[in-house]
């Protein structure tokens, strides 16, 4: 008959490194929330990112979104240059 085989401590050590880590760290990604699958593939990925999940209503929205936000940088600036020309005629006034 033959001997039973005998896992070295580094045969257990490659065996939890290679199988039991990635399944651990999918198990706990899933528990998060998070894509695990996702994130490995992007840790690895040698080419340049896709960006091609944009459609273009949502750029659209984007666009839409920036437009609004530059009125409303100018229309405080001009608040602001008001206030300014406001507190300058009361400390003339003042003083």
């Amino acid at each position: 008959m033959s001997t039973k085989y005998k896992t070295t401590g580094c045969a257990k050590f490659f065996l939890v490194l290679v199988i039991l880590a990635p399944l651990a760290y999918l198990g706990a990604s899933y528990y998060n929330g998070q894509d695990g699958l996702g994130n490995i593939k992007s840790i690895f990925s040698s080419g340049p990112s896709d960006r091609s999940d944009e459609t273009t209503e949502d750029v659209y929205k984007l666009k839409n979104q920036l437009s609004k936000y530059k009125k409303d940088a100018e229309f405080f600036e001009k608040e602001m240059h008001r206030l300014e020309k406001d507190l300058e005629a009361c400390q003339n006034a003042k003083g």
